[in-house]
């Protein structure tokens, strides 16, 4: 019953993220001023795995073992990370700086308009992390 909600409150998000994401595209792949990184399924296929994808939406399962790093990629300017694990993960730009996040289980983020830079991502928890993402291309 509680993997049925959780799925049912997954598909909810979904169909409203999207309607979001559709009408916040308008000019934001001209808004990218350097050609972005690889695409991080093609940077890093043992981290990141498409679930499924049409000519509008790539969804994208992202699995990192405690301290996993994957390589250098990017993310399109409008996507969706649902956290289906607690995480403690180190994110480290094309600069060399590197911020920490911990997001908990069940929460999700929506960026709309603003294309990821150059980045990898590394697992600095003791437990493996699981994410899923819904990217608009």
């Amino acid at each position: 019953m509680q993997k049925t909600s959780l799925i049912n409150g997954f598909a909810l998000a979904l169909i409203l993220a999207t309607g979001v994401l559709a009408a916040s595209t308008v000019g934001s792949r001209a808004a990218q001023a350097t050609p972005p990184a690889a695409e991080s399924h093609v940077a890093s296929p043992d981290v990141y795995r498409v679930l499924a994808e049409n000519e509008a939406l790539r969804v994208i399962e992202a699995a990192w073992q405690p301290g996993q790093e994957d390589a250098f990629h990017s993310h399109p300017a409008n996507r969706i990370t649902i956290y289906q694990t607690a995480c403690e993960l180190e994110v480290t730009g094309a600069d060399g700086a590197t911020r920490t996040g911990r997001p908990k289980a069940g929460t999700a983020r929506i960026v709309s308009g603003k294309a990821v830079a150059s980045h990898k991502v590394r697992n600095a928890g003791s437990k493996a992390c699981r994410i899923w993402m819904v990217e608009m291309k």
